[in-house]
């Protein structure tokens, strides 16, 4: 009984733990001055595009929308990465939970995402990681609810997530390599290959990448 009632508060400590987490980098966030690479791509944001010299354009439109909201600022460059590093907190402890079975379980999964080196980075810098991450954890996520609930339509938003991931970093195409491991190596999901969805999910990542490609073949592949 004290085990379970143990497991019933673990939620509840991890909430607050990463509550008084957030609320420090909140802190932090609207008060530290810029760092070189986000004075870069904030100089970005000032000139939207559908693709630039060392990384897909994602970023650049997360910062516009928040300076549009709190001017150009270090609380504006770095707002809607804050934001994005909450969701991407919400998408680790529910992938947690479906994955490990347990609530608490998916707790403390979120608890140890926000004390890692590479979230407390980002979640006080406005660079390419930002959304990159934030994708990629709806990306599991989304994979998760797959195994969970066999519907095929999560595929779709797995293919979301994935184009969002691109649309941040060139490195994104190892989130798909990873997904297609998966189902080679595990024999209840390889079936998964025989049916159209992960295909499907995989072309909407590559529809939304696309002005990127247009982009780069405009400009001599520079990217590439």
């Amino acid at each position: 009984m004290s085990q379970r009632g143990g497991e019933s508060r673990a939620p509840r400590r991890a909430l607050v733990c990463i509550a008084a987490l957030m609320g420090l980098r909140a802190v932090v966030a609207a008060q530290a001055p810029l760092a070189f690479d986000e004075a870069y791509y904030w100089l970005w944001s000032k000139s939207l595009a559908t693709g630039y010299l060392d990384h897909p354009p994602l970023i650049a439109y997360v910062i516009r929308l928040g300076t549009t909201i709190f001017g150009d600022t270090p609380l504006g460059v770095r707002a809607v990465p804050f934001v994005l590093l909450i969701g991407a907190t919400w998408a680790v402890w529910r992938s947690g939970a479906v994955l490990l079975g347990s609530e608490a379980g998916g707790a403390m999964a979120a608890v140890f995402f926000n004390v890692t080196l590479m979230s407390g980075t980002v979640g006080l810098a406005a660079t390419p990681d930002s959304p990159a991450m934030a994708a990629a954890a709806f990306f599991v996520f989304c994979l998760a609810r797959v195994a969970e609930t066999e519907r095929p339509a999560w595929w779709l938003a797995a293919g979301v997530a994935g184009g969002f991931a691109l649309l941040s970093k060139y490195t994104a195409p190892f989130l798909g390599a990873g997904a297609l491991l998966w189902l080679c190596l595990s024999p209840r999901e390889r079936r998964w290959l025989r049916s159209p969805w992960p295909y499907l999910g995989a072309v909407l990542s590559l529809v939304m990448f696309a002005p990127v490609i247009v982009w780069n073949a405009a400009h001599d592949w520079i990217s590439f």
